[in-house]
């Protein structure tokens, strides 16, 4: 069985945005309206400025990608990673293979001279556990309230 973890090629990448869709509707926990407009706000704005996808295939058969990208973190004043989108298919889950991915994503960000990563996890997504166990912890935290029930 042969694995891999490598930058898709355009072809892919294309293949990954068509998806974007069913990755914001997984994701997002029901806080957003999935929208096509919307789910293309999230990860096009770091592929125009060099980001990119890295995905996890085995036997050419892709399982899983991570958006992978920098941005700049006005309140440090540094550039920082930042993983936009994480997405396996429910049928390859729970196999290690979204860590194996945040792992790779770490190096490759590491040789791109970055010093830290972030990302942003909605309220009751399992995948905040993963987050944890990798190391990363909350910095800030977004709030709202409903001024209809009132």
């Amino acid at each position: 069985m042969s694995v891999s973890i490598r930058k898709a090629t355009f072809k892919e990448t294309q293949y990954i945005l068509d998806q974007a869709l069913v990755v914001l509707k997984d994701s997002s926990m029901g806080f957003v309206q999935p929208s096509i407009e919307k789910a293309s706000q999230i990860m096009t704005p770091i592929l125009a400025d060099g980001g990119y996808y890295l995905v996890f295939e085995t036997n050419q058969i892709i399982h899983g990608w991570i958006g992978v990208g920098t941005i700049y973190d006005f309140y440090t004043d540094e550039t920082v990673g930042t993983i936009p989108e994480i997405y396996v298919f429910p049928t390859y889950r729970k196999q290690g293979i979204a860590e194996k991915l945040m792992r790779e994503a770490f190096r490759y960000l590491a040789r791109e001279g970055v010093r830290k990563v972030q990302l942003n996890v909605f309220a009751g997504n399992k995948a905040k556990k993963l987050y944890e166990k990798l190391g990363f912890h909350d910095v800030s935290t977004l709030m709202e309230k409903n001024l209809m029930n009132d």
